[in-house]
């Protein structure tokens, strides 16, 4: 749908960001058909403006003040990560949110955000006050981690946390504070969307049962490099798995030597 804003919107320097996620989200397999969605919050850009008040604005299910004014550039109800790949123009939109943090509009782009934009949007606005670093969500489906939440005693933060992230040093490393874990939830959701944001506040990536995960970053590919880590540990556990071997990983010792080392070790949940 073109619009007055779109010239603007497709030099917006935060599609170059979506369009190599999507590219390596779906070479990679972890975004089928149309799974996963992707946002990036940021200021009014530049040749854009708040429309009128008495333009269609859509009232919220959640009030967020922090995200006053505050604007979302999102991936589109429907949106495959193979076209985003190619060109982000026609599958992502840019959405406002308004002065009072009760609504939304749209303001560029594609008009259709994804149904998951409530998730998004509670989930930006705990970010917004507890790490204002990280401007980019990413919700994809790989599938080694999806089948992690086929093992009971796994289904869980602290013990998915404590028997994939122990395989390899790095993974603790990048993720000291560990995954976050949100039981079954409908898709969608408001309900999944404030249990998320609920476990941002102290977590990077949160696992989302039978459904996928979520990761926070500074932008799109940040948040990308610490769903990597996470799989490829959780490739290491099946491959052990696979044979014969239940494997235990560092030692407690060895972990607090080296987070100690690199000066992450105050992030490490203590019991």
């Amino acid at each position: 749908m073109k619009c007055k804003y779109q010239e603007a919107f497709e030099q917006l320097p935060q599609l170059a960001d979506f369009k190599a996620t999507a590219h390596w989200l779906y070479f990679r397999g972890w975004s089928e058909g149309s799974g996963g969605n992707m946002s990036v919050r940021m200021d009014m850009p530049d040749g854009l403006e708040t429309p009128d008040p008495q333009e269609n604005w859509i009232e919220l299910p959640i009030h967020i003040p922090k995200l006053a004014g505050k604007c979302l550039l999102l991936t589109a109800s429907g949106s495959r990560a193979r076209e985003i790949g190619i060109d982000p123009v026609p599958s992502t939109g840019l959405f406002q949110v308004s002065g009072d943090g009760k609504s939304y509009i749209w303001l560029a782009g594609n008009d259709k955000p994804s149904c998951e934009l409530p998730t998004h949007l509670a989930i930006h606005h705990v970010l917004e006050t507890h790490r204002p670093e990280d401007k980019a969500i990413m919700h994809t489906h790989p599938a080694k981690l999806i089948a992690l939440c086929h093992v009971e005693e796994l289904a869980n933060g602290p013990a998915i946390s404590e028997k994939i992230l122990k395989l390899q040093s790095e993974a603790r490393l990048y993720l000291p504070e560990g995954i976050g874990y949100v039981p079954h939830q409908l898709p969608g959701s408001l309900e999944l969307g404030l249990a998320s944001a609920e476990l941002v506040k102290t977590h990077h990536l949160v696992m989302w049962h039978m459904h996928g995960c979520l990761a926070t970053g500074a932008d799109l590919a940040s948040g990308f490099d610490l769903m990597e880590v996470f799989e490829k540990s959780a490739g290491m556990y099946w491959n052990l798995r696979a044979a014969g071997i239940d494997p235990e990983g560092m030692t407690d010792a060895q972990i607090k030597h080296t987070l100690q080392s690199f000066g992450q070790w105050d992030r490490f949940p203590k019991s």
